[in-house]
C-alpha cells in the first residue's frame, strides 16, 4: 500500500529563507545626481542666458569656439551613465566616472569663461548662473555616490517549528 503525502511548499521556502534587496544610499544620492545634471540642461549657465545647448562643445579648450555640436554632447551622457550605474548593482565604478566626468566638464568650463570675463575686464562670478553650480553639485553627488553601497541585502529567515 502506497502513501501519498503532500509537501508543504509554505514549510520548504520558509527553510531556504527570502532574500530581498533594499534601496542604498548610493541609488539614492546617484539618482539625485543625475536627475540634477538633465535639470541643468534646462538652465541658464552663463549670464545672457546661454544654455548648454547654446554653448560649443569646443568652448572647453577653445574660448572662441562657435557652432556644433552644443554642450549637451557632454552632459546627456553623463547623465545617462550616472542613471545607469545608480540602478545596477555594482555600479559604483559608472557613479564614480560620471560624477567625475561631469566635475571634469563643469571645471573646464569655469577656467575658460574665466579666461574670457579676465580679459574683457568683468568679474568671473557674475557671470555664472544657476545651472552652472546645479551641474556642479550634481557632479559632485555623483561622484560621492560611487563611494556608497548601491543596495542593501537583507536575508530574513522564518523559524519552523
Amino acid at each position: 500500500m502506497a502513501v501519498s503525502h503532500s509537501v508543504d511548499q509554505e514549510r520548504i521556502a520558509d527553510r531556504r529563507g527570502r532574500s530581498s534587496v533594499a534601496i542604498g544610499p548610493g541609488m539614492i544620492v546617484g539618482i539625485v545626481g543625475a536627475i540634477g545634471i538633465v535639470v541643468s540642461m534646462f538652465m541658464s549657465w552663463r549670464v545672457g542666458s546661454a544654455h548648454p545647448s547654446d554653448i560649443p562643445a569646443s568652448f572647453l579648450w577653445d574660448r572662441n569656439a562657435t557652432g556644433d555640436p552644443s554642450f549637451l554632447v557632454y552632459l546627456i551622457p553623463l547623465a545617462v551613465i550616472l542613471a545607469i550605474g545608480s540602478f545596477i548593482r555594482g555600479g559604483a565604478a559608472l557613479r564614480l566616472l560620471a560624477g567625475l566626468g561631469t566635475m571634469v566638464v563643469v571645471g573646464l568650463f569655469a577656467y575658460q569663461l574665466h579666461r574670457v570675463t579676465s580679459a574683457i575686464g568683468a568679474d568671473f562670478t557674475d557671470a555664472l548662473d544657476p545651472g552652472f553650480y546645479v551641474a556642479g553639485i550634481a557632479g559632485l553627488l555623483g561622484f560621492v555616490s560611487g563611494f556608497l553601497p548601491t543596495t542593501y541585502a537583507s536575508r530574513r529567515r522564518a523559524v519552523v517549528d
